[in-house]
């Protein structure tokens, strides 16, 4: 013998699939001094078919095989007569640096050799893991391989396994950069949800319809200055929005369909116009969908990638996500389309605002803060006066400690006190 090993082998459950055994319940009864079906050992066995095993690991095969531990937010495994699953994973579930990084093995039988491998790889194609990178893709490719079809597989296989996963990897996420979609997550306010989606939908639906994606495929939203992102395969994006952006350090234009590839480097700079810019890639971010919607909350920590903003290293898969049969182009007036509605609320009355305050408001050119967000637009613009004297005080008092500020008497002038 070159080696004995007296445990139980992690590739166990091909034998149990091929003969028909558990292989623990047998150790579990030897040691319990149970004969059970061991007998079943003198009277010979004969395996029936082909059975495979891929282990699943929490690794990135693009960076040598790198770690990648974190939080798994949406696991589904297939069920089926021919499939086998055994993992302790399940959704939300921390994946720790500390021990192996193996998942789940993913097993399949045949009653032939490529029957196996079909099975095995459509159980591993209909496998869902978000939040953390997985050697799923690297998996499925090498079941694919040549060598490996016609069953003349050799050590060298796997070196000359030419992967390219479609994904983009994050060297810089920017100041508060996230994933938003469309639909956005609607009917949750009563228990403090807002709507999320992207902020400007206009911009990300005419970028989308650019690319021939559908209008709510899921992208990044940028915040003041983007991200730097490297591609890992050839695709189209865009950047909806107005700022700087670079490929490779070279300027390129926004709204402009860029066709990269693997290894290209797509740097987001500050914002020059407006409140956000979009970062949109041809079949939208492959990123699943919490409550209805695959929009990023940060507050409530869900949507996008694991309900966060984007942290360097964060991988983002490309996906598929279908849209119309050619690309829409943007039409040309829609930059001139700035409509506004303005709704008079309580307080737009002559008590508190004078006739020339509400002039001065609704004649103004006002600017959207950048710290505005889903739950409330801040705007720049003409500070009022105030019809009353109370008001103008309480508007000028700027506390610098914990007492309480005097307030000045109410004017009895006619002009400011009705």
């Amino acid at each position: 013998f070159l080696e004995v090993n007296t445990r139980l082998q992690v590739e166990h459950g091909v034998t149990e699939l091929v003969y028909g055994f558990d292989l623990v319940r047998w150790m579990v009864e030897l040691a319990a001094g149970e004969l059970g079906e061991l007998d079943r050992l003198t009277r010979g066995l004969e395996p029936t078919g082909c059975a495979m095993e891929a282990r699943l690991y929490a690794e990135d095969p693009h960076h040598d095989f790198r770690p990648a531990p974190g939080m798994a937010s949406v696991v589904r495994f297939p069920a089926g007569e021919h499939i086998r699953i055994d993992t302790w994973l399940r959704s939300a579930a921390e994946v720790s640096p500390f021990y192996d990084p193996l998942l789940a093995k993913v097993m399949a039988v045949g009653d032939t050799r490529e029957r196996a491998r079909q099975t095995l790889r459509g159980a591993l194609s209909e496998t869902v893991g978000h939040g953390i990178a997985t050697n799923r893709h690297y998996l499925i490719e090498a079941l694919d391989a040549e060598a490996f079809v016609r069953e003349d597989p050799e050590t060298g296989v796997l070196a000359r396994l030419d992967y390219r996963p479609r994904t983009l990897e994050v060297l810089a996420p920017g100041a508060h950069t996230t994933v938003q979609s469309l639909p956005a997550r609607h009917g949750y306010w009563p228990v403090g949800i807002p709507p999320s989606g992207p902020m400007d939908d206009l911009s990300f639906r005419l970028g989308n319809q650019q690319l021939g994606n559908g209008e709510g495929a899921p992208g990044l939203e940028i915040t003041v200055s983007g991200a730097t992102l490297q591609f890992h395969t050839s695709t189209t994006a865009l950047v909806a929005g107005f700022c700087d952006v670079t490929v490779d350090d070279g300027e390129v234009e926004c709204w402009r369909p860029l066709r990269l590839v693997p290894g290209q480097v797509l740097k987001l700079g500050r914002i020059s116009a407006g409140a956000r810019a979009y970062l949109l890639v041809a079949g939208g971010l492959d990123v699943p969908e919490v409550m209805g919607s695959a929009a990023t909350f940060t507050l409530g920590g869900i949507g996008g990638i694991n309900g966060r903003t984007l942290a360097a290293g964060d991988v983002l898969r490309i996906g598929d996500c279908a849209g119309p049969a050619t690309p829409k182009p943007v039409p040309p007036d829609w930059r001139d389309r700035r409509c506004l509605r303005v709704t008079m609320g309580p307080h737009c009355t002559d008590d508190f605002l004078t006739r020339a305050d509400i002039r001065a408001f609704l004649d103004a050119q006002w600017s959207v803060h950048f710290h505005s967000n889903r739950t409330g637009v801040r705007l720049i613009g003409p500070r009022p006066t105030w019809a009353r004297a109370m008001a103008a005080t309480r508007a000028c008092i700027r506390p610098t400690s914990t007492t309480t500020p005097t307030r000045s008497a109410p004017s009895t002038s006619p002009a400011t006190c009705l």
